[in-house]
Parts: C-alpha cells; structure tokens; sequence
C-alpha cells in the first residue's frame, strides 16, 4: 500500500468483496478487505489512512452504520470520504455517498476518483 492509494472495503458478501477488490485494483488502488466493522476498525488502527472507505450497512457483528459512527467519532478518521454500498439504502445515515447494490461500477468510480 506504500505508493498507490488504498481503499478499506467493508462487506461481508464474498463475491461483492471479489467484485469491488477487482475493480479498484484495475483503477490502479491497492484494497483492503474487511468482513464487518471490528475488522475494518482493526485494519484503520494498523495502516495509514486510506482515501476512501467503502461500506455495506448489514453486516455480522459491528455493523455498517456502528462503523460510520466510529469514524465520525475519531479526529485521524473523520474526514475519509465513505461510499455506501447497500441492499438497504434506507437505513443508510444521512450526509453520506450511498449506491445500491447492484453498483453502477462508473458511479462508484467516479465517487472515488473525485475522492483519492
């Protein structure tokens, strides 16, 4: 993760991980994975900040929204720009970039590009 930007992608979903891994590795980013929240806040404590934090809402364990509440809450974290990928846009919290799944991959990316 040295010399390209890396990006922490939080789902639970293997073939959604497998997808967005793909995709923002071909964008030239290196990605993180993470199954659920604790994992993800494990990953934030051990690295440097990554430029964007993509996020599913339901996950086991620390969920989407507990996860976005932590970063919110950490001065190191606060400002990562946070893509939610999302079955349940709904429940997404406001003042965030939410896409349904299935993703648009140009939307995604061009969230991103903005971003990093």
């Amino acid at each position: 993760m040295a010399d390209r930007p890396w990006i922490l992608i939080v789902d639970d979903d293997d073939d959604m991980q497998k997808l967005l891994a793909e995709l923002l590795a071909s964008e030239g980013y290196s990605v993180e994975i993470a199954a659920n929240g604790a994992e993800a806040i494990n990953a934030l404590d051990r690295a440097d900040r990554p430029c964007a934090v993509v996020v599913d809402l339901l996950m086991p364990g620390v969920v989407g929204q507990e996860l976005i509440e932590y970063l919110g809450s950490e001065p190191r974290l606060a400002s990562i720009p946070l893509a939610i990928v999302s079955g349940s846009p709904h429940l997404a919290p406001a003042g965030h970039r939410v896409f349904t799944k299935p993703v648009r991959a140009p939307e995604l990316l061009a969230f991103i590009k903005e971003r990093c």
